[in-house]
């Protein structure tokens, strides 16, 4: 299930990449992760990922095994378990996936989810001062979200980034940045409006390799819509229009 080679500089970062979009390397999710994957490895980078929506990993079921018997252990056996063992060893993680109904897919939610059993029953403050778990084992220090939506307008990824906010937190992680690239229903019919932003992207991994940050510069260009609303209607019209032509195929087949 791995994909994204790379390596080796002398203590290179470890970077575990997920893409939870269901159509894998063939979305925009997974076009905008590449060009991050390709600019950590330019920049020294030890990574590894997986197309999550490949695997097979079932829910968190709340048994709390992982926190009263089988400490930090999950007592599931499935494919969890290889994303466990990155979890564990890396430095940078980074959650790739689309807004499905105004948060992350439910694939990536899963391994969300399922990374409960790093936590221990015990309770301490944080760094914010907020009372959360202590912790078995420690999730990646540094998260990093990249994200699309079909729609055009920016505030579609807010409900997804204050939940990504969150998630970081609650892990005692720094969330180091979020890539929020909207209009990918305009992006997927012509991918060339996305080239100046994969530019972007593995400049940003390059930066985040070599430095430990995410340059904000960078990000402020990243999270610049790739199209105004006018230009995306635009070019959106073509996928209405297959649409229709595939609606009335369907229907004229259903009679």
């Amino acid at each position: 299930m791995g994909y994204y080679e790379g390596k080796d500089l002398e203590k290179p970062m470890e970077a575990l990449i997920l893409n939870g979009s269901p159509r894998g390397s063939r979305g925009v999710t997974g076009k905008l992760l590449q060009s991050l994957a390709d600019g950590l490895v330019a920049g020294g980078a030890s990574i590894t990922g997986f197309r999550v929506a490949e695997m097979h990993i079932g829910p968190c079921s709340a048994c709390l095994s992982c926190m009263h018997k089988h400490p930090g252990v999950c007592v599931q056996k499935d494919d969890m378990e290889q994303i466990y063992e990155r979890l564990k060893v890396s430095e940078l993680l980074v959650l790739g996936t689309p807004v499905y109904t105004d948060t992350m897919t439910a694939q990536i939610k899963a391994v969300m989810d399922r990374s409960v059993c790093s936590l221990q029953p015990f309770l301490t403050k944080d760094r914010a001062g907020r009372i959360r778990h202590s912790r078995w084992w420690n999730m990646p220090a540094k998260f990093l979200l990249v994200a699309t939506s079909g729609f055009p307008e920016a505030e579609t990824f807010n409900p997804l980034i204050a939940t990504v906010k969150a998630q970081a937190a609650n892990m005692n992680s720094e969330l180091i940045g979020c890539v929020c690239v909207p209009g990918s229903i305009a992006l997927q019919a012509e991918p060339s409006k996305m080239a100046h932003h994969l530019e972007l992207l593995s400049r940003l991994g390059s930066a985040i390799a070599r430095t430990g940050e995410a340059d904000r510069e960078l990000l402020s260009a990243l999270n610049t819509p790739p199209l105004t609303v006018a230009e995306y209607l635009t070019t959106a019209a073509s996928y209405e229009t297959w649409c229709r032509r595939k609606l009335g195929a369907a229907a004229r087949f259903s009679r």
